[in-house]
């Protein structure tokens, strides 16, 4: 693909994210993505054969799965606290990068159920990871043995629902992401390391 078909293809999708979250699915067309994309209804059909395909589209570049499984393959320093972080921020800058299509999800979940069996393969995933280097964390005697399953699902609540009380517009959160993040991963990993 060329980087002009790049780059038209993401004006596209960056267009029918916003328009989704402000009309949900149904109600855009695919000359309402066109339009708003600056390009005519034929390109965006060259480029996506179907409103579904986009959908889909601006859904699969909200995965975080490549960028988390970058850092645990090579990024990891197997200091608790420092892995903590550096994975916190990942998955914070990843789904701030793709609020919008998150925000899509959960309005369109029900309505589409392939939304539904992509969104629901990313988190398990996520938690793999977190077991994986929780039992590794383990074996090396750096924290306490416990329940991999446990431990990965409180650290995704503590990074899902920090990021949902922000993306929801609660008004909740009025402290940096490095405040609440260092303080939230210092107890967390206090309660857990040897």
């Amino acid at each position: 693909m060329s980087d002009d078909a790049l780059i038209t293809s993401d004006r596209i999708i960056v267009a029918a994210s916003k328009l989704f979250q402000e009309k949900g699915f149904h109600s855009v067309s695919m000359k309402n993505i066109a339009s708003r994309a600056n390009v005519s209804e034929m390109t965006v059909f060259r480029h996506f054969s179907s409103k579904k395909h986009v959908l889909e589209a601006v859904i699969k570049k909200m995965s975080y799965i490549p960028s988390l499984q970058e850092v645990f393959e090579g990024k990891l320093c197997w200091d608790l606290e420092s892995d903590l972080l550096l994975i916190s921020e990942t998955y914070q800058k990843i789904m701030a990068d793709n609020q919008l299509a998150f925000l899509i999800t959960l309005r369109e979940e029900k309505t589409i159920p392939e939304i539904s069996e992509f969104v629901h393969q990313v988190p398990p995933q996520f938690k793999l990871f977190l077991k994986e280097y929780f039992a590794l964390l383990q074996d090396k005697k750096k924290i306490v043995e416990s329940d991999n399953e446990s431990l990965a699902l409180a650290f995704m609540a503590i990074n899902f629902g920090y990021f949902f009380f922000k993306a929801c517009g609660y008004g909740m959160v009025t402290i940096s992401d490095k405040q609440y993040l260092e303080t939230a991963l210092h107890l967390f990993a206090k309660g857990i390391a040897i």
